[in-house]
């Protein structure tokens, strides 16, 4: 990471930082994620699938760097905040905003379908605006390929670790808690056991319009 140039703290997590950066010899302003070890499962799940997406609703990924303690992601800046907080200082969305936002959305969840993803985890704190007013789908980190059981890719990602470096060990607790999303905007299968699948993104992205046009979540249980 000594070729970058990391400026003010964009937010924080149990286990994550994201800083404003840039590459030395480029103007050209990033996001830099730095990550936890302990998070490589979920890491290496959003690299394998962002890595390859080019599209305009979907946050680019750039490259990813480890060091001793950390792992490092150069991904694009957007400087627009997360939906939630948006909606969380402005209340309720007009209904052209919701339209245009809603466009974006449709868009990007097309597309990460189309190249057989489950996005499976789809909230408004998960949605990215960019500096020209653009919504983009930005974590991955709980995403699968559609068919497959992501507790499975993780413990096989941790069980790699494990008989390497040993900086990784099964899947946890609280990992396997989270994988179904928040109960919120998770579909009521996917609450009685089911795999997330593309229905079930259609249902969460159904009860994210719902928030932005009302400002109240969508609770059904």
């Amino acid at each position: 990471m000594e070729n970058f140039i990391l400026y003010e703290e964009l937010g924080a997590g149990s286990s994550s930082v994201v800083y404003k950066g840039r590459r030395k010899g480029n103007l050209n302003y990033v996001a830099i994620i730095c990550a936890d070890k302990s998070k490589r499962p979920v890491i290496t799940n959003h690299v394998r699938l962002s890595q390859d997406l080019d599209h305009p609703n979907i946050v680019s990924f750039y490259e990813w760097y480890e060091t001793s303690n950390h792992l490092w992601l150069v991904v694009e800046l957007c400087t627009g905040g997360s939906l939630e907080s948006i909606i969380g200082s402005d209340g309720c969305l007009s209904e052209d905003v919701v339209r245009r936002f809603g466009w974006d959305l449709v868009n990007g969840l097309k597309h990460i379908h189309e190249l057989g993803i489950i996005y499976s985890n789809l909230t408004p704190a998960k949605i990215l605006l960019d500096g020209s007013g653009t919504l983009k789908f930005g974590n991955f980190c709980l995403s699968k390929a559609n068919g497959e059981t992501l507790e499975d890719f993780f413990t096989s990602v941790s069980t790699s670790e494990e008989a390497g470096e040993g900086d990784s060990k099964d899947v946890s607790d609280d990992m396997r808690e989270t994988l179904h999303g928040l109960p919120t905007y998770t579909a009521p299968e996917v609450l009685q056991g089911s795999e997330t699948n593309m229905s079930s993104d259609f249902w969460a992205l159904g009860c994210t319009l719902y928030y932005m046009y009302t400002a109240v979540l969508f609770l059904v249980y």
